[in-house]
């Protein structure tokens, strides 16, 4: 996984991995990360010398987190730029270098931020990012290239790590390398294989994000370094979104602990497609917050709409991913990636269904296969005002919407016709701190 923001905030309390720093421990080396941040030249330059051309001195050492260890240590180890690219220079490890990392990774991660990616042939990780969510920050060289810092992360408890921005080095602090800077793990994976060329994608918005808002709260951030990994085509969580899925249990907004990749990738990925990318440039560029600033965006676009609806709408789309534009406008789907069905309670002519929807961007989903004909279904909860509910038949023929409106405590919906071989899904999504009830039954 990356680099666990909720990995450290759960299991110690303590940095959050892109958004605050860590105390700083008072080391004073204040020459750390000096090597390489004074190159200039603008050529793509790969470097095939020898270990023996390279020497550890003082000014070879860069800071990372010790993750090997609960609070994070800052330590220091030696590493050199093995590559220069018109985007990115690529530094590595002194003891990783012709063990987890050769000249082949190096050659290809500049390729893969200069040149091309599996959605763009003509444009590389580097413009592709900063062409949707904005330039990056350029806090100390007057250099806009990025630093791959590729070394040996160690693993804590049996949990290892992707790669992570650490937000001290856009400091000025004793433990700050002054470059804008990712780390990325090369023990689990090549550096340069899809997936972990899908995490530089994702960390590089968190980078890119702090230069506009460094304070963005943390949900909305993931869920945008998520659209990242989607954008540029390298390969997407899937396998979060799949275990969501299976288990839909984990809200949205949460900024401290049980944060899921699934929920955010999904949420992430229907916000820019349904919004576009202006929309997302804007939100990552928006000194407001969270909700406050998705609600403040939302109400300025052609057809203005709030938050809780878009939960409320997508909790649909998860429910059937149905995104012809016969059905709802082409709200209630996906396109550029493709969710499973989602785990979901039966609902029968026998029994209700008691739910609780979780707060904080919880959802639930119920479903039926009943098919029977005039049948009336029963939805009662205590806050109407508060839940987004959608009800809709799917079937193999496509999407009905019967109601995105609950009409009061007990809200009465006639079903009408069973469309043959139908499935009738009604989905819900609590967007306020609280978990409210909810009870469905047919009639």
């Amino acid at each position: 996984m990356k680099v666990g923001f909720f990995l450290l905030n759960c299991l110690l309390a303590v940095c959050v991995v892109f958004l605050t720093a860590c105390d700083d421990d008072g080391g004073s080396d204040t020459d750390a990360g000096t090597d390489g941040g004074g190159d200039t030249d603008t050529d793509t330059d790969t470097d095939t010398d020898t270990d023996a051309d390279f020497e550890c001195t003082e000014d070879d050492n860069w800071w990372i987190w010790d993750l090997s260890v609960m609070p994070p240590e800052d330590a220091q180890i030696c590493a050199h730029v093995r590559g220069t690219g018109e985007n990115v220079y690529v530094l590595v490890e002194f003891d990783a270098w012709g063990n987890t990392v050769d000249q082949e990774d190096v050659d290809a991660l500049i390729a893969a931020w200069d040149n091309a990616t599996p959605s763009d042939s003509s444009t590389g990780i580097f413009a592709q990012v900063t062409g949707l969510f904005g330039d990056p920050p350029d806090e100390f060289d007057e250099d806009d290239r990025i630093y791959l810092f590729l070394y040996e992360m160690e693993a804590f408890a049996g949990n290892s790590f992707d790669g992570y921005f650490k937000v001290d080095d856009q400091g000025t602090g004793t433990n700050s390398n002054m470059h804008e800077t990712l780390h990325l793990n090369t023990l689990n994976n090549s550096p340069s294989e899809n997936y972990m060329l899908s995490v530089q994608a994702h960390e590089f918005q968190h980078l890119v994000h702090w230069a506009y808002d460094p304070n963005e709260e943390t949900w909305l951030n993931e869920a945008l370094s998520e659209v990242a990994m989607v954008v540029t085509g390298f390969g997407s969580d899937e396998g979060w979104m799949s275990s969501w899925l299976n288990d839909p249990s984990d809200a949205l907004m949460l900024n401290d602990v049980g944060g899921n990749y699934g929920i955010f990738l999904l949420f992430g990925t229907y916000l820019w497609e349904r919004f576009g990318d202006g929309f997302i440039r804007d939100a990552v560029a928006d000194p407001e917050n969270g909700a406050i600033s998705l609600n403040g965006l939302l109400s300025t676009i052609s057809t203005p709409t709030d938050l809780a609806t878009v939960l409320g709408d997508m909790s649909m789309a998860i429910a059937v991913n149905d995104n012809d534009s016969s059905f709802g406008g082409g709200i209630y789907g996906y396109s550029t990636i493709s969710p499973g069905e989602v785990d979901s309670i039966d609902l029968t002519q026998t029994a209700a269904v008691d739910e609780t929807v979780g707060g904080s961007g919880g959802f639930s989903f119920i479903s039926s296969d009943v098919g029977t004909n005039g049948l009336t279904l029963r939805l009662v909860t205590a806050s109407p005002d508060d839940l987004e509910v959608r009800v809709a038949f799917e079937s193999t023929s496509g999407g009905e919407l019967v109601t995105d409106t609950l009409t009061g405590g007990t809200t009465d919906v006639s079903l009408g016709t069973w469309p043959a071989g139908a499935t009738l899904w009604i989905s819900a999504a609590n967007p306020t701190s609280g978990d409210i009830p909810l009870t469905a039954s047919l009639i």
